[in-house]
């Protein structure tokens, strides 16, 4: 049995203007810009992926790491960037079509630990993203003892639509199958979202 799962949003916005590439992809000069705020401190915990470079990954790490996942579309085609500052030594992982931290490398696209990499507090990717996909960002730990508030955006053509919601089994499931991985219970936490939209002409 499933139960649905929200990220914890502090706050969010949107801009519409110019925006600087931070990745050798870049997305339309015209950008939409979409930031949000939330904290990974006491979330679930998944063995999260292992960076792939570009490529989707493929490999996970062995301890439990907090997470916070945010569901979303896009209205439009286009390379999108995506951008994590945190106060902790972040780590985000995108998944298409669904998220489930039992399998945290099923669906996985890309996952970053720096970006730049002589930064360890800023993560991100640029990735070709289209409409009518549901996409689940995933902001998480390099470790388990990385936890932390952080500062997402999401930059390309097209207006993020946040809301879709990633379905998670019940703890009861989560502790039956991660028994392996010798994991304590789950803390659930309830989600808060508090949304604002400013229009910004660069």
């Amino acid at each position: 049995m499933f139960k649905n799962n929200t990220s914890t949003l502090v706050g969010a916005s949107i801009s519409w203007g110019l925006v600087a590439a931070i990745s050798p992809l870049a997305p339309s000069a015209q950008a939409i810009t979409f930031t949000y705020t939330g904290t990974t401190v006491d979330g679930l915990v998944f063995n999260r992926p292992v960076e792939n470079s570009s490529s989707p990954p493929t490999a996970i790490v062995g301890e439990a790491v907090p997470y916070s996942s945010f569901g979303f579309t896009v209205s439009a085609p286009d390379s999108y960037v995506f951008q994590s500052i945190a106060n902790f030594d972040n780590f985000t992982v995108l998944y298409q079509n669904s998220f489930n931290p039992i399998d945290s490398v099923f669906n996985a696209i890309i996952a970053n630990d720096d970006n730049p990499l002589t930064t360890n507090t800023i993560s991100g990717f640029t990735t070709a993203l289209n409409p009518g996909t549901n996409y689940f960002l995933v902001t998480t730990g390099f470790e388990s003892s990385s936890t932390g508030n952080f500062t997402n955006t999401i930059s390309g053509a097209g207006i993020v639509t946040p809301g879709t919601i990633a379905a998670v089994p019940e703890p009861a499931t989560i502790l039956g199958s991660l028994a392996a991985f010798g994991y304590g219970v789950y803390s659930r936490r309830k989600s808060k979202i508090a949304r604002s939209v400013t229009k910004k002409i660069f």
